[in-house]
């Protein structure tokens, strides 16, 4: 039974009395319900079930449905400016957000009313369905797990059904439960022979009969007889090779399809398939997580919209490597994560040839990527021509895509914030941006009114390239 506030100091006049069949919704935000902040413990088919990390909450747990729909909308916007989620697409953020990969991100915004802790959905309750209790659905389960199983064992073991009996053969209906559970279309009555009906007083069953090499008694009308042991077992072996024989139709027609998708989705034999993971084994130890490697998709094969994206351009210029923009060497590209040993982003400039254009949101942006060497800085680093301060790409995650430039992101002195036009500061130090994307966006000048990604510059006119010692872990 959940809790209730002792003293529910934020309830309207207009709010029932609380006792014990009631308990108040405890949206962050306030109820949204104009009928009152209170929930009927009797009737919770409508409510959505939280839990608070502080031990002694006196919350109640539950909201109503659309309380918790726009407390959840609001976690989600927050979630949109933590980190590597910004770089996930909507479904991505939806799908993540109550598993351990997005909720450590986005756990600030989930206060509990009791200013202790915080909350978090409850995935394992289950909404009960209205006019029924859990205790006839629970009976119900039991009865129907106490059914026996339909099937042909039994028959072979109990012998042939007596015709005089009245009782249909059980071969029958164990045959047609294959059959329905394989998918098959169940043939009328009568039509089913070799074993499975024995069809007496008819022309076409002795004809059958007489070919298969069973014998009749000539002339006059035969008595009924059963099914022999023999016969059951040939038509059970014929059934079952014909329910295998669909199976593996099926497999191969299942197969055909996701190799469809597969090439559909961008692939077009193009790229590389992933045989293991050794080129990552350089990194440190504790790197070696999808914290910092893009491991999986958030879909089957298609249904992925960032490698959908990427494969697709890419296919289109007809790109089978990427190249570093620092030390330009070349990387495999690969149908599956992590797409490259390094990570993508995009860009307004075209930093160099190998940098292809694409269309995000309506705006022009060039696909570029970093080597994994380079981001880590094993081969050579970069650093700032102004402050000589380095340039550490080892947060990113690999194998992903990134959608601002990864080097316009963190300026580091006053001269990065500078017009390319007039070379007066664009923003002063003291007011930063607070999001990453926003460096790589157009916006006006306030000396000389350019328009423009100021903040984007060459990059041999910002950053001088050293050699790192020979001592360091290569590529």
């Amino acid at each position: 039974m959940p809790q209730r506030r002792d003293s529910p100091s934020y309830l309207d006049a207009n709010s029932p009395p609380l006792d014990g069949s009631v308990a108040v919704c405890c949206a962050p935000g306030g109820c949204l319900q104009s009928s009152g902040h209170c929930i009927s413990l009797d009737d919770i088919g409508d409510v959505a079930k939280v839990i608070c990390n502080y031990e002694h909450c006196t919350q109640s747990g539950l909201m109503h449905r659309q309380c918790f729909h726009v407390w959840e909308a609001g976690i989600l916007n927050f979630l949109r400016s933590c980190g590597r989620a910004r770089s996930w697409s909507e479904r991505q953020r939806h799908q993540n957000l109550w598993t351990k990969k997005g909720y450590d991100l986005a756990y600030k915004a989930c206060g509990c009313l009791c200013g202790r802790g915080h909350l978090r959905k409850d995935l394992d309750w289950v909404t009960p369905r209205s006019g029924g209790s859990d205790s006839d659905s629970a009976d119900g389960r039991r009865k129907k797990k106490k059914q026996p199983p339909m099937g042909g064992a039994s028959v072979m073991a109990s012998g042939p059904v007596p015709a005089s009996s009245g009782a249909k053969p059980i071969v029958k209906n164990a045959a047609a439960h294959l059959m329905a559970a394989s998918g098959a279309v169940i043939p009328a009555a009568g039509v089913i022979g070799g074993g499975l009906r024995n069809r007496a007083n008819s022309l076409s069953s002795n004809a059958s009969g007489s070919s298969s090499g069973s014998s009749s008694p000539p002339g006059g009308h035969s008595a009924p007889s059963a099914p022999t042991a023999s016969s059951a077992a040939a038509g059970g072996a014929t059934l079952g090779s014909h329910v295998t024989n669909l199976f593996l139709k099926r497999r191969t027609m299942r197969t055909e399809l996701l190799e469809r998708e597969r090439h559909g989705s961008g692939n077009c034999g193009l790229f590389a398939h992933r045989m293991d993971f050794s080129s990552f084994n350089a990194l440190p130890r504790h790197k070696l997580n999808s914290y910092h490697i893009k491991m999986e998709d958030e879909g089957s094969y298609g249904n992925d919209d960032i490698r959908c994206f990427i494969l697709s351009n890419l296919a289109t210029a007809r790109m089978a490597h990427a190249y570093c923009l620092v030390c330009q060497n070349a990387m495999t590209i690969y149908d599956r994560y992590p797409l490259i040993d390094g990570t993508f982003f995009l860009s307004p400039k075209q930093y160099s040839k190998a940098c292809i254009p694409v269309t995000v949101e309506g705006r022009q942006q060039y696909l570029s990527s970093v080597c994994m060497a380079c981001l880590e800085g094993w081969t050579c680093s970069l650093r700032c021509r102004s402050c000589r301060t380095r340039w550490d790409g080892s947060a990113l995650i690999l194998g992903t895509l990134y959608s601002y430039d990864v080097f316009a992101a963190v300026p580091c002195c006053p001269d990065r914030l500078r017009c390319n036009n007039c070379s007066g500061l664009v923003v002063t130090p003291e007011h930063r941006f607070p999001f990453f994307s926003q460096y790589s966006r157009e916006m006006s000048c306030p000396n000389c009114s350019s328009t423009q990604p100021h903040f984007v510059k060459p990059l041999p006119a910002v950053f001088q390239l050293f050699p790192t010692p020979p001592h360091s872990p290569g590529c």
